[in-house]
This record gives structure tokens, sequence and C-alpha cells, in this order.
């Protein structure tokens, strides 16, 4: 299998943003940065990564080495135990494995975990239920159904479908901090956030968006709470300086939300508190998943 080809955060890229209400996942893509007065400290721009070489013969991708890497107990996720989530939720049981014998493989790696990302898009189609399915369905349900609302389901499913080949895998659900930044300033419209996935990957833990596609495999911190991907908050003018996560777990029963009302209400609580001068921003390379 070839490598996913890399993709830096040189540029702010247009995020398929996920409302609470209406969430179009549509495939990030590279645009200009806007002028902008920053509220608080930018994140570091990266250099861009070498353009790989693309032969014509394709190679297998090697099950990576195991490497050392020190890890610590953060949102209540042991990160230093990773075989314990490895157990599905309530929420994120499945009941027919045979739904997934399509990606099954010996081979765990980077591009397994591309593999399973285009086969969640192209095996389920986008409804416009957005965030009045969060906390409301079930993995079952979803993969009978076919239909997914928004990121919390991308990323619902997409945890639970690697968790049952192997992959210890935990939800992470963050907010805008651009969206944070309008809320103290009384100034924001609707609610705005994002769902990654963190996955165990060889020693190590990797960042996956199932939405859109991102991903960071090396020097990934599951303790800071900042995700430094850029891009607009969709219908709006101002830039967006990453995500801030709140809560984690196997699925959103796990961590405390059952439906939309509850996470905005977390969101609200989160942002009314959250000093933004404090922000530090890790330096992540993002590389994309080409579907």
């Amino acid at each position: 299998m070839t490598r996913c080809k890399r993709t830096c955060l040189t540029v702010a890229i247009v995020l398929g943003l996920l409302r609470c209400r209406t969430v179009t996942p549509t495939e990030i893509q590279p645009s200009a940065s806007p002028t902008l007065a920053s509220p608080f400290p930018l994140p570091p721009t990266l250099p861009p990564s070498p353009t790989s070489t693309q032969t014509a013969t394709p190679t297998v991708e090697p099950t990576p080495v195991a490497v050392s890497v020190h890890y610590q107990t953060a949102f209540g996720i042991d990160y230093t135990d990773p075989e314990q989530y490895l157990e599905q939720g309530e929420q994120s049981q499945i009941s027919d494995p045979t739904v997934l014998d399509s990606v099954r493989t010996q081979e765990q790696s980077m591009a397994h975990l591309g593999r399973i990302y285009r086969w969640l898009h192209s095996e389920f189609t986008h409804n416009s239920d957005g965030g009045r399915s969060i906390g409301a369905v079930t993995v079952d349900q979803l993969l009978v159904e076919r239909q997914l609302g928004g990121c919390h389901d991308y990323a619902l499913v997409y945890a639970a479908v690697v968790r049952h080949l192997g992959y210890p895998a935990v939800m992470a659900d963050s907010y805008s901090i651009a969206w944070i930044e309008q809320f103290q300033a009384g100034e924001q419209d609707g609610y705005v956030g994002h769902v990654f996935v963190e996955v165990h990957l060889a020693g190590k833990w990797v960042l996956v968006d199932p939405t859109n596609g991102w991903y960071v495999e090396d020097g990934y911190d599951p303790a800071d709470p900042v995700i430094p991907l850029k891009g607009r908050i969709a219908g709006s003018s101002d830039e967006i300086y990453g995500y801030y996560v709140d809560r984690k777990g196997i699925d959103t029963w796990a961590y405390g939300i059952t439906s939309c009302s509850e996470l905005t209400q977390a969101m609200e609580e989160l942002a009314g508190q959250l000093d933004l001068e404090a922000i530090v921003y890790p330096e992540y390379e993002f590389e994309h998943y080409r579907r």
C-alpha cells in the first residue's frame, strides 16, 4: 500500500466544521490566510514537507516498529495502559462484525488507518441531521443505517471500527478556540467544535480526524488539550486558531454526553472559564489521507 502524501500546516485550511445543528463534512482544501490581528499567540508555521516520489510498483506498508514514548494520565485516560481502550463501550458495541470484513488485515499501520477512513466515506452517506444525532445513536444503528450526520457520528464509528480491528482508541471532543473567543465576547453564532480520534499504534498514540482525513503520526501528545488544526468557521470571516479538547472517552456516553443540549452546556462551561492568553500551541505536522 502506498504511503499517503504529506500535507503541512503552512497555510490555513478550510475545515469541514461540524456545527451542532448543520454540518457539511467536506474535504478540507488549502486557502490563503486572512490578514487579521491575533487575539492570542499564533501557532508556529511549519516548514513544507518534501514531496514523496510516486512509483509505478506498489509497495507493502511494513508494520511499524514499536517505539518507546513516555505518556501520562490525562482527561481521565490512562495513556500508559492502552490495552484497556480495546474494549467497546455500551454505545460503541458492534453486534455484526462481518460488516468489517472488507477492512480486515493482519497489518497494523497508518496506511491501514487511512484505508478504514476511506471505507467510512465510501460506505456511508452524509445526512443533514448534524448535531441532532449527538448521543442519540449507537454504532450498531449507524452501521445498519449507513448514514452519518456530523463529526460525532464519524468519530464514533471510526473509533469503534479501529478498536474492533485491534487498535486501542479514544474519542477527543474539542471546541473551536475562535468560537470560544467569540463566546467570551458575547458574539458567538451557534456552536462550533470538532471530534478527533486518538489511536494507539506501534507503541505511540497518533491523532486522526475521521471526518476530513487529517492525522498526526509523530510527536502527538494526548495530554496537551490544544489541537492546532487551522481553518475557518463556516460563514464567518474570523480565523480559527485550532481546537481545545474538553472531554475524552471510549464514546460520547462514556464522557457524559447523551444529547446535543448536554454538549452545548459543556461548551459554554469551558468557554466561560478558559484563559485564551495562556494557550500554548504544540508543533504538530498534519498529514492528509486522500480518498
